[in-house]
C-alpha cells in the first residue's frame, strides 16, 4: 500500500514554469527518454530546456548509476513535485516496486513524510518571452555558481589515504557495507556494493563481520503469501558467493531480520486467523499461533542448511515494524495483551536458535535487545526475566547508550538511541550487558562510531577521543564485542582502525601513540583539533526530535518559502518551518546556544587542521569535519530562519542577513560537493543531496529575498 495522498503546502518551484523545476532536479540523474515521456515531450526539447537553465549535457552512463544506486535521491527530489504515476515513470519502478522501496528501504516512507502529497500532473509547454527572460537570469546564476565544475557521484574510493593495517586479534567488530543496499541487497550481485578492494580494505581496519538487512520471505519458501518469496534460491546463491569471497578476507557475513513480518490485512485470506495486533491496513502475524512459530522455526532451518557458512544472524525484535503483537508498547490482541511484555521478544530468538541448532549449524544468533527498555514499557524485571528466558547459545546485544541520562545548559535528557556526543553505557545497558554475563550469554554492545544521525551527511566524523572514551567505558564492563554501526557508519575509516586497536591492546592502549602510529607528524597536531570537536560535539543538543528532525541532514536542500509552510517535518528528512518539533525538550534559545557553542568549537578544530591539508590523511579528515560543520552550520541558520518567520514584517531584515548567511552555507557545500563524491551520501539514504539542490536552493534564497523586499515595499 503506498502512503496516502493528503493535500498539503508545496514548497515554491523556483523557476518560471514547472516543467522547469522537474528537468532541473531530474536532468542528468534519470535517462533522458524517461524524462521526456515524463513531460510529454521529446528527449532534444527536454536537452534544449536543460541548457537554458545552464545545466551541463546529460551523460546517460552517470543518469543510469542514479537511477539504480542513487533513486532515493530522486524520489525524495520530486516528492513534493510529481504525483505518484509520474514518479513511477520517472524512476520507471511499478506501482509494486516503489511500494516495496518506500517500506522496506529502512522506512523511507517515514523519511518522506508517511503521506504524498498531492501533485498536479506536470508538462512540458513552451515557456513565454517574460518567462524566457528570467530563465536566461537563471542560467547566467546557475553557470557562475558550477564555474565550470561538475560533481563527482558514486566516486567513493579514488585516491582515498591508506589508513594502514589494524591487528586482527581481540573481539568480533561487525558493521553495514558503506555501500550495501538496504531494501533487498541480495536481489543484486554484490561484487557491485562489496567489491574485493572494500573487503580488503575492511580487513585492514580490523572489521572481522558484514551485516545485511534480510526479509525471510525472500529467502525461504512463505507459505502465507507464495509471491513474496519467489527467487529466494537466487538470493541464496547470491548470499553463498559473498559467503565465500569474505572467507578470504577472514570476514563473517551476518543477515539481520525483523520477523515475523506483517502482511496487509487484505494479503492474509485464508490465513486471516492468524492475523493479532492491526494497525493501519497491516496485521501482525501472532506469534501465539502455533503455525507462525512453525512457519519461523522451518524458513531460518532451510536457510541456514542452504548456507552452511552464514556467520551470524541478528535479530530485533522489538521495533518500528509491526512484526509479533507485542513489538510496541501495547497491544489489543486478545491473546498476546495477557501475556509477559518479554515472552514473544525473546521466544522469537529461541525458536531463530533452535532452527539454527536443528539445521547443524554453526551460525552465531545475536539478540539485539534494542527498545528492551523503560520507554517501550519493560520494567528492570521484565528484562531481566527476558534474558533469563533466552537460550544459552544466544549471543545478547544491547544499544550501548540506551537510557543514559544527560544535560546540556540545564536541560536534562534522557537518550533512547545511538550517540557519539554521549558516549555510553547507560545503566540499563549495564544492567543487560551483567545479566546475560551471569547467565552466561556472550555480550556485544551496539555503538556508532564513524557517525551517526546526529551527523550522517559524512562517513566519518574525526571525534575519535570520544570513541576511545566510549570504548574505555565498555572495557570496564568486559565487553570488546561490537556492532559498530548501523545503516550509516560503514566507511573503512581510521575510527574502524581505532576500534580495533583498541581491542587488541586493552588496558595497555594509549590514545597519544595512536594519533602518532595513525598521522605521523602531525599527530599532535590533529589529537588538538579532534579535541576541539569533541568539546564542541559535546555540546549538541542532543534530543530525539534533534536526532531525527533537525534540518542538518538535508542541510540546504530544505527549501525556504516566505509563506507559512504547514508541513510537519519527516523523519532524517524535510524540516520545513516547525522548529518546535526539533528544538524539542530545549527552549529555542537554548537551542541555539548550543549549536553556536559547538559551531565555535568546532571552528577552532578547523583552524588547526586547515594548514596541514596536503597531507593525504589529514585533508580527508579536515574535509569531513568541514562538511560536518556545513550541516550543523545550516541547522542552527535554518532555525533562526524558521524562528524569524513566525513575525516575518519584523524581522525582515534579519531574514534578509540570514538569507545571505544561507547563501554562503549552501556555495561551501557546493564546492565539497564537487571536490568529494562522499559528501552527503549515506546506504540508508542514498544522497541526502547533490549539486542541484545546493544550485536550486542559491536560486531559492534570492527569491526568497527578492519577495521580502517586495513585502516591504507594499508595506510602506
Amino acid at each position: 500500500m503506498l502512503p496516502p495522498i493528503k493535500k498539503t503546502f508545496l514548497p515554491p518551484l523556483n523557476f518560471p514554469a514547472p516543467h522547469q523545476a522537474v528537468i532541473f532536479r531530474c536532468y542528468g540523474y534519470v535517462p533522458t527518454d524517461r524524462l521526456a515521456r515524463v513531460l510529454g515531450c521529446d528527449e532534444d526539447a527536454v536537452n534544449r530546456e536543460a541548457e537554458k537553465l545552464g545545466l551541463s549535457p546529460a551523460n546517460e552512463r552517470t543518469a543510469r548509476l542514479w537511477s539504480e544506486k542513487g533513486y532515493q535521491t530522486t524520489i525524495r527530489n520530486v516528492w513534493f513535485l510529481l504525483p505518484y504515476e509520474q514518479i513511477e515513470t520517472l524512476t520507471g519502478f511499478s506501482e509494486t516496486e516503489l511500494d516495496y522501496i518506500l517500506k522496506e528501504e529502512d522506512f523511507f516512507s517515514v523519511k518522506l513524510g508517511w503521506f504524498k502529497p498531492e501533485c498536479e500532473e506536470i508538462k512540458y509547454a513552451p515557456l513565454s518571452a517574460e518567462a524566457e527572460k528570467a530563465t536566461a537570469k537563471i542560467k547566467e546564476a546557475v553557470m557562475a555558481a558550477k564555474n565550470g565544475r561538475e560533481e563527482k557521484p558514486f566516486v567513493f574510493f579514488d585516491g582515498t589515504p591508506d589508513w594502514g593495517v589494524a591487528r586482527q586479534k581481540g573481539g568480533e567488530r561487525i558493521v553495514h557495507g558503506f555501500l550495501t543496499p538496504c531494501g533487498d541487497p541480495l536481489a543484486e550481485n554484490s561484487e557491485e556494493y562489496l567489491p574485493d578492494t572494500l573487503l580488503k580494505a575492511y580487513a585492514d581496519g580490523g572489521i572481522t563481520g558484514l551485516w545485511m538487512h534480510g526479509v525471510l520471505s525472500t529467502l525461504s519458501p512463505y507459505p502465507f503469501k507464495p509471491s513474496l518469496c519467489r527467487g529466494y534460491e537466487d538470493r541464496r546463491r547470491e548470499l553463498n558467493g559473498l559467503i565465500e569471497r569474505c572467507k578470504k578476507y577472514g570476514i563473517k557475513v551476518y543477515l539481520y531480520f525483523n520477523e515475523p513480518r506483517c502482511l496487509a490485512e487484505s494479503d492474509l485470506g485464508k490465513f486471516s486467523y492468524l492475523a493479532g495486533e492491526k494497525r493501519d491496513g497491516f496485521a501482525a502475524l501472532c506469534f501465539e499461533k502455533r503455525e507462525v512459530r512453525e512457519y519461523l522455526f522451518e524458513a531460518v532451518k532451510d536457510l541456514v542448511s542452504a548456507c552452511p557458512d552464514l556467520g551470524g544472524i541478528i535479530t530485533i525484535t522489538m521495533s518500528e515494524y509491526l512484526t509479533h503483537c507485542r513489538c510496541r508498547k501495547e497491544t489489543s490482541c486478545p491473546i498476546c495483551k495477557n501475556e509477559p511484555r518479554y515472552k514473544s521478544p525473546a521466544w522469537v530468538n529461541n525458536v531463530f536458535y533452535r532452527a539454527i541448532q536443528a539445521s547443524g549449524s554453526k551460525c552465531e544468533l545475536i539478540a539485539n535487545l534494542w527498545a528492551w527498555a523503560h520507554y517501550m514499557r519493560f520494567t528492570d524485571d521484565d528484562v531481566v526475566k527476558g534474558i533469563e528466558t533466552l537460550d544459552k547459545g544466544i549471543s545478547v546485544m544491547c544499544v550501548s547508550e540506551c537510557e543514559l541520562d544527560i544535560g546540556k545548559n540545564g536541560v536534562k535528557n534522557k537518550l533512547k538511541d545511538y550517540s557519539i556526543s554521549n558516549p555510553g553505557p547507560s545503566e540499563l545497558s549495564k544492567l543487560i550487558l551483567s545479566t546475560a554475563r551471569k547467565s552466561g550469554h556472550k555480550t556485544y554492545a551496539k555503538i556508532q562510531v564513524n557517525n551517526s544521525w546526529e551527523m550522517s551527511t559524512v562517513p566519518y566524523l574525526p571525534v575519535f577521543d570520544l570513541v576511545a572514551e566510549h570504548l574505555t567505558n565498555l572495557a570496564k564492563e568486559n565487553v570488546y564485542d561490537y556492532m559498530l554501526s548501523w545503516t550509516l557508519g560503514g566507511y573503512p575509516s581510521p575510527t574502524l582502525r581505532l576500534c580495533a586497536d583498541f581491542a587488541q591492546k586493552r588496558d595497555t592502549f594509549c590514545l597519544s601513540d595512536w594519533y602518532k602510529d595513525v598521522f605521523g607528524k602531525n599527530g599532535e597536531r590533529v589529537h588538538e583539533a579532534v579535541k576541539r570537536f569533541c568539546a564542541g560535539f559535546e555540546e549538541f543538543p542532543f534530543s530525539m526530535s534533534c536526532l531525527y528532525y533537525s534540518p542538518k541532514n538535508l542541510g540546504s536542500a530544505n527549501l525556504w518559502s516566505v509563506e507559512k509552510n504547514t508541513n510537519a517535518s519527516a523523519m532524517v528528512g524535510f524540516s520545513f518551518d516547525d522548529y518546535e518539533t526539533w528544538t524539542a525538550d530545549y527552549p529555542v534559545d537554548k537551542y541555539i546556544e548550543q549549536f553556536t557553542k559547538l559551531l565555535t568549537l568546532w571552528k577552532s578544530g578547523l583552524d588547526i587542521l586547515g594548514p596541514l591539508e596536503n597531507n593525504a590523511r589529514v585533508r580527508e579528515v579536515y574535509n569531513f569535519a568541514k562538511g560536518a560543520f556545513f550541516a550543523f552550520e545550516y541547522d542552527l541558520i535554518h532555525t533562526r530562519y524558521a524562528l524569524y518567520k513566525r513575525n516575518l514584517s519584523d524581522n525582515a531584515e534579519r531574514l534578509i542577513d540570514l538569507a545571505a548567511e544561507a547563501k554562503r552555507n549552501a556555495k561551501a557545500a557546493l564546492d565539497l560537493i564537487y571536490e568529494d563524491g562522499r559528501y552527503g551520501y549515506e546506504a540508508s539514504n542514498h544522497y541526502f543531496f547533490n549539486e542541484r539542490n545546493m544550485l536550486e536552493k542559491l536560486l531559492n534564497l534570492d527569491n526568497f529575498i527578492d519577495e521580502i523586499k517586495k513585502q516591504k515595499r507594499s508595506q510602506l
